[in-house]
């Protein structure tokens, strides 16, 4: 990675970094948007009521990506910067086992018990059929939430900040045209949209999963004992992250 954040011109920096964080979170929201309007145009109120009961399931997902993303990420750059690569490796392996366990456990959770939690967000009889409509594609790819946000953060942190909101422009754009295509074009309703969703989540992950083999990013796998020791350093740097990604939502 280069060191560059302590080189050059500030204010490039600072709008090459504000450029892509503002471009990928527009385009997240400009597709949310659309699912909503596409959902409703074919569904009626009470399509878009069932993608609002939804909702909670997204901030959850992506706030633990953030957790794990960016607590790790912050030490992997400091210790890149510092030409330690088996320390900054020993925190992207961390990254990667954490990530790994929370999406099997919102994986199952999501799947086993999504009656129960739709309800608990506030479905009734009317709308749970129509938000489980939606969710079932979506629950084959649900670990693939949390590693975008995971992995974005460490994009941004290898000097890429720029791809990762390229990566979620490609996932975006498909979901928009699949929308249509799905909802309207085949006839799919809101499982249509749904669909086109988690193929678009797939593929920005796969998009993003290309940037570390071309820069042929090696991680090493350090033993668990050195995982723990830095699990506590881990934790200092990504919980206020994750509260505060809980206080916008």
């Amino acid at each position: 990675m280069e060191k560059n954040l302590t080189q050059g011109s500030v204010k490039k920096l600072y709008f090459k970094y504000l450029g892509a964080a503002f471009g990928g979170s527009m385009i997240s929201c400009i597709y949310g948007l659309v699912d909503f309007a596409v959902v409703g145009q074919y569904q009626g109120p009470q399509g878009t009521a069932a993608l609002s009961i939804i909702a909670p399931i997204w901030t959850i997902l992506y706030s633990l990506g953030i957790l794990t993303g960016s607590g790790g990420s912050i030490k992997y750059t400091y210790y890149r910067a510092q030409g330690k690569n088996d320390k900054a490796n020993a925190y992207f392996t961390l990254s990667l086992l954490f990530t790994s366990a929370i999406a099997a456990v919102c994986w199952i959770g999501f799947t086993v018990f999504d009656d129960q939690l739709l309800r608990l967000f506030g479905a009734d009889d009317i709308l749970l059929p129509l938000a489980k409509a939606y969710l079932r594609p979506i629950q084959f790819v649900i670990p693939a939430y949390p590693f975008t946000q995971m992995l974005a953060a460490y994009l941004r942190n290898d000097n890429a900040p720029g791809f990762a909101a390229f990566a979620t422009l490609c996932g975006g754009c498909f979901n928009i045209f699949g929308d249509l295509y799905f909802v309207f074009g085949l006839n799919m309703g809101i499982f249509g949209a749904g669909l086109a969703t988690a193929i678009g989540v797939t593929l920005t992950i796969a998009v993003m999963v290309s940037h570390f083999f071309s820069r042929k990013m090696r991680s090493g796998y350090p033993g668990f004992m050195v995982i723990f020791i830095r699990q506590k350093s881990w934790c200092s740097t990504a919980v206020p992250s994750l509260f505060q990604k809980s206080r916008w939502e």
